[in-house]
């Protein structure tokens, strides 16, 4: 029985221990999915379209992590670097590799967060509002005007 838990704990200070979901925390940058408020794609990071959604995440959630997957030059990660300043979130910035994962931030709680939807999506812009009108029949226009 003794034996057991020296090889045991020889093995742990070997390998490191066990991990809890290893893959989980692999693609939400060292996170667990039940702590994650919004994450974002690498192409969604590089177009900075979300940063006034993201931005309201974070005062939202004052004590939320944002974290940054390294794989990106650093001057696509500097405005949410910026932002996480200015609303006083701690940030961190996470190597993966970038086949590793397609998530390439994660803005986290530090606790477990019921949040169903994490992926962060675009409001319509007016301009897109506009084309969807310009789009309505002339009789649509009239009818929604008469209501």
């Amino acid at each position: 029985m003794e034996e057991d838990k020296v090889g045991q704990y020889l093995e742990n200070g070997i390998t490191g221990g066990k991990e809890l979901h290893p893959l989980q925390k692999k693609k939400y940058l060292g996170t667990f999915q039940e702590r994650v408020i919004t994450s974002l794609t690498k192409e969604q990071v590089q177009t900075l379209d979300f940063l006034p959604e993201l931005e309201q995440k974070m005062e939202d959630h004052p004590d939320a992590k944002l974290l940054l997957n390294g794989a990106l030059p650093y001057p696509s990660l500097r405005p949410y670097i910026q932002l996480a300043e200015k609303t006083h979130n701690e940030f961190s910035i996470v190597q993966r590799e970038e086949n590793e994962t397609d998530i390439f931030l994660v803005l986290a709680a530090k606790q477990e967060v019921e949040s169903p939807d994490v992926k962060l999506e675009k409001a319509m812009p007016k301009q897109e509002e506009n084309q969807e009108e310009s789009k309505q029949s002339l009789l649509d226009k009239i009818k929604k005007l008469l209501n």
